[in-house]
C-alpha cells in the first residue's frame, strides 16, 4: 500500500469518525454557551464593570492628592533675585516642590456619592442576573421551537407515508375495476400535498435550527443538532397551583424588582450629596518648594547650589475652610432634579412590581387555557384516529370515497399537529412560571 493511499484511508476513516461523534447539544450546554458569547450579556457585564470602577472611583475620592512641580524660567533685562528683589542682569531660574492635600470634610458629599455608587453597583449586577434569566428563557423557547419543530416534521413524514400507501392501493382497487381512475389521480395529488407539507416542516425546522445557532453565536447551523424532548415533559404540573405565591417570591427575588429597589436607594443618597453643597468644606494642605537662581554675567555673584537649597527651601502645613454662601441657586436646583429622580425612581419601582405581577397572572391563565387546550386535542385525536381508521376500512370495502377518506385523513393529521402545538404550548408557559419561580 502506497503512502498515498494510506494517508488517504486515513482521512477518510477520521471522516467517518467524526461524523458519527456529531455532537448532540442539550439544553444546558446551549444555555452556558449562550451565557458565554452572547453580545448583549457581554454588554451587560461591560456596565457592570463601569459601574465598579466608578464605585472604587467615588470611595477613594477622600484619599490625599499629590502632585510635584518643576519650571524653567530665563529672564533679560531685570531679573528676579532670591530676596525678591529684581536686579539688572540676565539670569535664569530653577523652581520645583510638591504639594498635598486632602479633604477633612465635604459635608458628608463624599460619602453619600460613595453609597450612591455602591448601590448603582449593585443595580448594574442585577440587570446582568436579569439579562442572564431572560437569555436563559429565549435559549430555551429557540430549543423547544427546534424540538417543536422535529416533531412536526415526523408528523408530516408519516402522513406522506399513508397518502403513499393510500396511492398504492387506490392503483390496486382501480386495476381491480373497483375505483374510477380519477380516484388514482386524487390520491396523486393527496402525496404532492403532503409532500409539500414535509418540505415546509423541513424549511420550518432549518429556520429554528438557525434562530437558535444565532443566540448562541454560532456562525453555521449545518449539523447543529439537539437532544431530544422527554426530560422537558417531567413534573410540570407543580407550577400550577395559585399565583399568588410566585407573585411573593417574584417580588422579594426577580432581580429586575431588585435592580428597582436598589436604584431608589442611590437616588436618596443622591439628594444626599446634592445637599452637602451647602455645608462649609474643610481640606489639609501641605506643600514644599525650593529655587535656584543663576545670573549670566559677573555683576551680581552666584551663590553655590547646596547654599541656595538651604536659603531657598520652604515648606507649609495649613487647613483651608469654604464656606458657601451664593452660587446662583445652582445647588438648590440641583437638589429639586435630585428629587424628581427620586419620585421618577419610585414610579419605576411601583411600575416593574405591576408589570411583574400582570405578567405572572397572565403566565398562569395562559398555563391553564394551554393545558385544557391540551386535554381536548389529546381527545380530538383520539376521535379522529379511529374515525380515519373507520374511512380506511370504509373506502377498502366500497362505503366510503376517496374524497371522504382525505378529508378524515386530514383532520387526523390536524389533531395530531394540534396536539403537538398544545403540548409545547403548554410546556413553554410551564416554563415561564418556573422562569418566574427562579433567582438564578
Amino acid at each position: 500500500m502506497t503512502m498515498k493511499r494510506a494517508l488517504l484511508i486515513t482521512l477518510l476513516a477520521a471522516t467517518v469518525f467524526a461524523a458519527q461523534a456529531q455532537k448532540v447539544w442539550t439544553l444546558d450546554e446551549c444555555i452556558n454557551h449562550a451565557l458565554a458569547h452572547n453580545l448583549d450579556l457581554q454588554k451587560t457585564q461591560l456596565a457592570r464593570q463601569q459601574a465598579e470602577y466608578q464605585y472604587k472611583a467615588s470611595k477613594n475620592a477622600w484619599l490625599p492628592t499629590l502632585n510635584a512641580s518643576a519650571g524653567e524660567y530665563l529672564g533679560f533685562g531685570q531679573s528676579p533675585s532670591y530676596t525678591g528683589v529684581y536686579v539688572s542682569d540676565n539670569s535664569s531660574s530653577t523652581s520645583f516642590g510638591a504639594n498635598l492635600s486632602m479633604p477633612l470634610f465635604q459635608g458628608l458629599g463624599l460619602y453619600n456619592t460613595a453609597k450612591a455608587d455602591a448601590f448603582n453597583l449593585q443595580a448594574a449586577e442585577m440587570d446582568q442576573k436579569a439579562a442572564q434569566l431572560n437569555l436563559k428563557l429565549n435559549v430555551m423557547a429557540f430549543y423547544m421551537q427546534v424540538l417543536y419543530g422535529k416533531e412536526q416534521v415526523e408528523i408530516a413524514r408519516r402522513q406522506k407515508e399513508l397518502s403513499g400507501e393510500q396511492l398504492q392501493k387506490a392503483r390496486q382497487l382501480f386495476e381491480n375495476g373497483r375505483i374510477a381512475e380519477a380516484d388514482v389521480y386524487e390520491s396523486q395529488a393527496q402525496l404532492a400535498l403532503d409532500q409539500a407539507n414535509l418540505t415546509q416542516a423541513e424549511t420550518d425546522l432549518a429556520l429554528s435550527l438557525l434562530t437558535l445557532t444565532q443566540a448562541l453565536e454560532i456562525e453555521d447551523s449545518e449539523g447543529f443538532e439537539i437532544s431530544g424532548a422527554e426530560a422537558f415533559f417531567a413534573n410540570q404540573e407543580q407550577f400550577l397551583d395559585t399565583p399568588q405565591a410566585t407573585i411573593a417570591f417574584a417580588l422579594q427575588n426577580q432581580p429586575s424588582m431588585e435592580a428597582a429597589r436598589l436604584r431608589l436607594q442611590k437616588s436618596h443618597y443622591d439628594l444626599k450629596a446634592s445637599k452637602s453643597a451647602w455645608y462649609p468644606s474643610l481640606d489639609f494642605f501641605a506643600g514644599y518648594s525650593n529655587g535656584l537662581y543663576h545670573y549670566f554675567s559677573e555683576n551680581y555673584p552666584n551663590t553655590p547650589v547646596g547654599e541656595q537649597m538651604k536659603r531657598n527651601s520652604r515648606a507649609q502645613l495649613g487647613v483651608s475652610l469654604s464656606i458657601p454662601i451664593f452660587n446662583g441657586m445652582k445647588t438648590k436646583y440641583r437638589v429639586k432634579m435630585t428629587e424628581l429622580s427620586i419620585a421618577d425612581q419610585q414610579l419605576s419601582l411601583e411600575d416593574t412590581e405591576k408589570s411583574l405581577r400582570k405578567e405572572i397572572k397572565q403566565a398562569y391563565g395562559n398555563a391553564k387555557a394551554a393545558k385544557q387546550k391540551m386535554e381536548a386535542s389529546t381527545n380530538s385525536l383520539e376521535a379522529s384516529r379511529i374515525a380515519y381508521e373507520y374511512a380506511q376500512a370504509g373506502f377498502e370495502m366500497g362505503k366510503k370515497t376517496l374524497l371522504e377518506l382525505n378529508e378524515s385523513k386530514t383532520r387526523f393529521h390536524r389533531a395530531e399537529s394540534d396536539l403537538l402545538q398544545a403540548r409545547y404550548e403548554y410546556l413553554f408557559r410551564c416554563k415561564i412560571i418556573e422562569f418566574y419561580r427562579s433567582a438564578e
